[in-house]
């Protein structure tokens, strides 16, 4: 009994951080060309009404939704987070420098 309560409960955060993982990564992808506070706000923006949407999902108990609100809330935000400063990185990562005795052209 206890092993089928915790694979239910692996089983329920799965299905519950996954969509937030995926929205999101899919936000910070969709904002590229958009300045860093504006794409922060964004996925904060996301990352809420993620969590609005399982506060007024129907098929939850009552006593599950706040965890899956939060779950889903974390989930969005740190993949959002994760790849938001993976893409800062890769924009202002420093060219290879040029030695002394090359000459640009």
């Amino acid at each position: 009994m206890l092993i089928a309560f915790l694979l239910f409960l692996i089983l329920g955060a799965i299905v519950t951080v996954l969509p937030g993982a995926l929205l999101g990564y899919g936000c910070v992808a969709a904002s590229g060309s958009v300045s860093l506070g504006a794409r922060i706000a964004l996925l904060l923006f996301t990352a809420g009404a993620s969590a609005a949407t399982w506060l007024m999902l129907v098929g939850i108990s009552h006593m599950w939704r706040p965890a899956a609100a939060i779950l889903s809330f974390a989930a969005t935000a740190a993949s959002g987070a994760l790849f938001l400063t993976i893409d800062t990185y890769k924009r202002r990562a420093p060219r290879r420098p040029h030695p002394a005795w090359q000459v640009r052209n």
